[in-house]
């Protein structure tokens, strides 16, 4: 018995209940999931969200979270991701976006529950590792040591928080099956500032170099 199509129909099923709450997610255009859904679950502040990744889906899935109850509380994510991509996945991972869809600030009130209350756990059932980037420019999680074979499905949970409405509504989670981090502009200072005394040392090299004399 094929329980495929019974699943799918469930996830739908659910994702319809979610409409209920005041808290809506939708992919955006151009992301080109092959399924998804989710609900939410306002007793114990849990959202559950099930994606599945086929060969026609964009490097980089954009969803959009609109109606948020913004608070000083945190809410717990549970979401699956179902690899149908045609290759394996070695990392994956995620990226809190403001109203403008840059990056957020340390200041918005969005983050992955940096400061939640409660703070929430971080983990998956196929990677090891998890590389946190919550400093003054950036809320990103990459997760990886693991991999995620082709017909498989991957399990994360981390936690979110949003608290200024002002900035971040409504807000996007960007995700990719791996993004590199980004250094912030206080090392981008250093790198150019570095690759400037290569560069003046190299320049003094060559005079010098010129004016040697056989």
């Amino acid at each position: 018995m094929n329980l495929k199509p019974l699943a799918a129909a469930a996830l739908l099923a659910l994702g319809a209940a979610s409409s209920a709450d005041a808290l809506t997610i939708t992919v955006e255009p151009g992301s080109n999931l092959t399924a998804f859904s989710y609900n939410v679950d306002s007793t114990t502040r849990t959202i559950n969200i099930w994606e599945t990744w086929g060969a026609a889906t964009s490097p980089q899935v954009y969803l959009r979270f609109d109606d948020w109850a913004y608070d000083l509380s945190s809410w717990a994510v549970n979401k699956y991701v179902t690899n149908e991509s045609g290759h394996d996945w070695a990392s994956f991972a995620h990226e809190l976006l403001n109203a403008q869809k840059g990056s957020s600030p340390e200041d918005d009130g969005l983050s992955f529950a940096e400061f939640g209350i409660p703070t929430r756990p971080r983990d998956s059932d196929r990677f090891a590792d998890i590389t946190a980037d919550e400093l003054t420019y950036r809320d990103y999680l990459l997760f990886d040591n693991g991999a995620v074979a082709n017909g498989d499905t991957v399990w994360f949970t981390y936690g979110l928080t949003a608290r200024r409405p002002d900035s971040t509504q409504p807000f996007f989670l960007r995700q990719s099956e791996f993004l590199t981090a980004v250094p912030e502009p206080a090392t981008w200072t250093l790198l150019i500032g570095g690759f400037g005394l290569i560069g003046a040392s190299l320049r003094r090299r060559r005079q010098t170099l010129g004016h040697v004399s056989a």
